[in-house]
C-alpha cells in the first residue's frame, strides 16, 4: 500500500503542476505575484491525498480487494495442499505410476494457481492504473475550473515526502480550498449514481 501511496503523490504532482495560464485582469486572490505579473499557489498533495473523499475510497476500495484476492488464493493453495497431504497418506498403497500421475495432476494444479495468482493481480493492477487516471482527471478537471476565475499560471504540488518544491510558504497554500471543492464535487458525484 505504501507504494499505491507513492504512485497516487506522483500522479498527484504531475496533476497539480501541469497548468499554465497566462494572466487575465486583475490579480485579486490568493497568490503569489512575481516581479513579471505571475501569480503562483501551491497545494500540498499529502494533505491533498488524505483529505481528498475520492483517495480514501478508491484505497479502501483496493485494500478490500486485496484481502479478498489473498484470502481466495489461500484457500485455493490450502485446498491444494490438502490433496497433496492426501496423496501422501495413500502414498504406500499406490503404484509407482499412480505416483507419477498425482504429482503431474498437483504440479499442473500448481502452476494454474501460479497464473490465476498472477492474472489476478494484473487484473487488479490495471484497476489501481484507472482508478490513478481517474483521480489525475478529477484533479485536473477542478483545477482547469477553478482556474478561470483565478487565473494562476502555476498551481505546484508540495510534499513533505519529497519532491521538488523544497520550501512553500503557506500564504500561497490553496490546498484546504482544493479539498473543499474537490470533495464537494466528488460527493455530488456520488449521489448522483
Amino acid at each position: 500500500m505504501k507504494n499505491l501511496h507513492y504512485a497516487w503523490l506522483v500522479v498527484l504532482t504531475f496533476a497539480i503542476a501541469y497548468l499554465y495560464f497566462k494572466p487575465a485582469g486583475s490579480s485579486a486572490g490568493i497568490g503569489v505575484i512575481t516581479t513579471d505579473g505571475k501569480r503562483i499557489v501551491f497545494v500540498n498533495s499529502d494533505s491533498l491525498l488524505n483529505n481528498y473523499q475520492f483517495y480514501k475510497d478508491a484505497q479502501k476500495e483496493f485494500e478490500n480487494k486485496g484481502y479478498r484476492l489473498q484470502v481466495d488464493l489461500g484457500q485455493k493453495e490450502r485446498a491444494l495442499q490438502g490433496e497433496l497431504q492426501a496423496i501422501q497418506q495413500r502414498a504406500s498403497a499406490m503404484t509407482q505410476a499412480e505416483l507419477q500421475a498425482a504429482d503431474m495432476t498437483l504440479k499442473k494444479k500448481g502452476a494454474e494457481l501460479q497464473q490465476y495468482s498472477q492474472q489476478k493481480q494484473a487484473e487488479l493492477g490495471q484497476e489501481q492504473a484507472k482508478k490513478n487516471e481517474e483521480l489525475y482527471n478529477n484533479i485536473r478537471e477542478y483545477i482547469t475550473k477553478v482556474n478561470k476565475e483565478n487565473k494562476y499560471e502555476f498551481v505546484l504540488g508540495y510534499s513533505k515526502l519529497g519532491g521538488g518544491i523544497l520550501f512553500a510558504d503557506a500564504s500561497v497554500d490553496v490546498t484546504q480550498k482544493m479539498i473543499e471543492g474537490l470533495n464537494k464535487e466528488y460527493a455530488a458525484k456520488k449521489t448522483g449514481k
